[in-house]
Formats: structure tokens, C-alpha cells, sequence
């Protein structure tokens, strides 16, 4: 994939720094997110990346990464302000402890400082492992463990509860979300997650969409087809929220259910009363 000079320039200032920030403890710097998948939009992706770390940062290398991140932040490149990235110490990244871990991490709306990584970053590392894009160190995959298609549904399962217990506090919706262009990111998001629980991986965003389109209940087709408009669009919409919180709200709850395709051919799975009953999905089983 050819990305902007610009871009281009980005990266180029970020691995010397990096490099000179960390030293003899670092052991690879990789591309994730739209850059590793393939479906870098330049007018609103970000620039993600993953620095793997021999060891734990110490304070000193944290106090150089910080005025790092604090002098690109000064550039007139517009990508400097759109850098997301994080520092994993190799043992987290070879397998990311359930519960998740605090590490440094920089992003687009918040500044360099300790950040929790929660079990979603599980999903974060299979692009690495898979699609990611070698900056500086060895194969991603001598580094990350493979991430099996039930630890990715596990992780998004995760997630999707996590969103209903922090949301559950703000009904209205947390108010970041009021501008159209993150009320995309969030649809958008629900259906890469929805497709992961039903096929095991992971997909562009664009990807994610029109398979959404293609099977989710007609209802939610409309919300859905906008997002492909409104990821540019920074209007406030109270209107749209509303719409986009009943849409994430049912598909953390619902959603699986109704993207997971009963398999025609697998037996008749018994209910466990003895006296028939309906068949039900392995994966809602599962749930249960």
C-alpha cells in the first residue's frame, strides 16, 4: 500500500527517536491498525504502531519518550498529532495477560502517559502478528505467540461487556461521541467486532461494513450505510447519537446472535431436558 510523503516523513522521525529514547531496550517497532490492514484513509486514520520493549520501560526512558512525543507534537506535519502508539515489554506481547496491563501509550485525544491496555489489545497484536508492517526488528511473529480465532472472539466478548458496564453510567452516551465522524468510528467498530465473532478474524473497516449491510437486520441498514458519509463529517448530531447508542447497546447484546449462522450439517444438539426441545448454537451455548 503507497501512503502519503507525508506519512512517510512521520515514521521517519519517529524511529530515530525512538530508537535513540530506548536504547539497547528495544526490540522492534511495527505498524498496526488501517496501515497493517490496508485501509489507510489519509483524511482521518491515524498512525498506529506498536514499540516492543525488552523489559519494562524505566522512568528515565519514559521521561525521553515523553519529550519525544512532546517535540513531534510541535511539527507542522499533520500526522503528528494523529500518532497512536504503545510500549509492550516483549514477555506482554508474547502472551497479553488476561485482564490487561498498564503500559506507556500516546494517542490522538490523549497525551504520552500510562495507559490501561485492556483484553481488546489481543486483537491489536493478531494485526500485528499478521498484517503488521516491520518499521525496525525481527518478524512480528518471533515476538507474538499465535493468537488462535476463539481468542480473538473472546477478546471482542470482552469488550462488547465492557462497553454496556462503562456506558451503563451515561445513558445520553459519553460526549466524545457527539461528532458525527466518531459516531462512524464507533458503528463502524460494532460491525468489525460483529464480524470477528462470526468468522474468527479480523477485516478492514470497509470490509466489516459491507458484510453488515449484507446480513444484519434490516433495521440497522440505514445507520450502517450512513457511516460510510459521515467519517469525514465533524457536525455535532445529538439526533445520531441516539441512533448510533441503540445500535451499540444491541449489538453488545444481541449481535451475535444474529450474525452466527447455524452450521446445516452439524447434528441436533439436545437442550438436556430429555424431551427434545429446540437446537441450540454452539456459540450461544457458550454464552449461557
Amino acid at each position: 500500500m503507497r501512503v502519503p510523503p507525508e506519512v512517510r516523513a512521520m515514521l521517519d522521525a519517529l524511529l530515530p527517536g525512538v530508537q535513540q529514547a530506548l536504547g539497547e531496550n528495544l526490540a522492534g517497532v511495527y505498524l498496526r491498525g488501517s496501515l497493517a490492514l490496508g485501509d489507510f484513509d489519509p483524511l482521518t486514520s491515524d498512525l498506529d504502531f506498536l514499540a516492543v520493549t525488552e523489559r519494562p520501560v524505566t522512568d528515565s526512558e519514559f521521561r525521553s519518550l515523553a519529550d519525544l512525543h512532546a517535540q513531534l507534537a510541535q511539527s507542522s506535519n499533520r500526522y503528528a498529532r494523529r500518532l497512536e502508539g504503545s510500549y509492550i515489554p516483549r514477555a506482554a506481547v508474547r502472551r497479553f495477560p488476561v485482564g490487561g496491563r498498564r503500559h506507556p501509550t500516546l494517542g490522538t485525544d490523549w497525551a504520552f502517559g500510562w495507559g490501561e491496555h485492556r483484553d481488546n489489545w489481543i486483537l491489536e497484536l493478531w494485526t500485528v502478528r499478521e498484517r503488521g508492517v516491520v518499521l525496525w526488528g525481527p518478524d512480528p511473529r518471533t515476538l507474538i505467540a499465535p493468537i488462535s480465532a476463539d481468542q480473538l472472539r473472546e477478546a471482542v466478548r470482552s469488550e462488547l461487556t465492557a462497553r454496556l458496564r462503562d456506558w451503563a453510567a451515561q445513558p445520553e452516551g459519553p460526549e466524545w461521541l457527539l461528532p458525527r465522524f466518531y459516531q462512524a468510528f464507533e458503528v463502524q467498530t460494532m460491525c468489525r467486532a460483529l464480524y470477528t465473532l462470526a468468522h474468527g478474524t479480523l477485516p478492514t473497516k470497509p470490509r466489516a461494513v459491507a458484510w453488515a449491510l449484507g446480513i444484519l437486520p434490516e433495521p440497522w441498514h440505514t445507520l450502517v450505510e450512513r457511516t460510510r458519509a459521515w467519517h469525514t463529517e465533524a457536525i455535532p448530531d445529538p439526533t445520531g447519537l441516539a441512533e448510533v447508542l441503540r445500535f451499540v447497546r444491541w449489538a453488545a447484546s444481541d449481535g451475535e446472535a444474529a450474525v452466527i449462522v447455524p452450521d446445516p450439517a452439524a447434528p441436533p444438539q439436545s437442550n438436556g431436558s430429555g424431551g427434545g426441545g429446540s437446537t441450540v448454537p454452539a456459540s450461544a451455548q457458550q454464552r449461557k
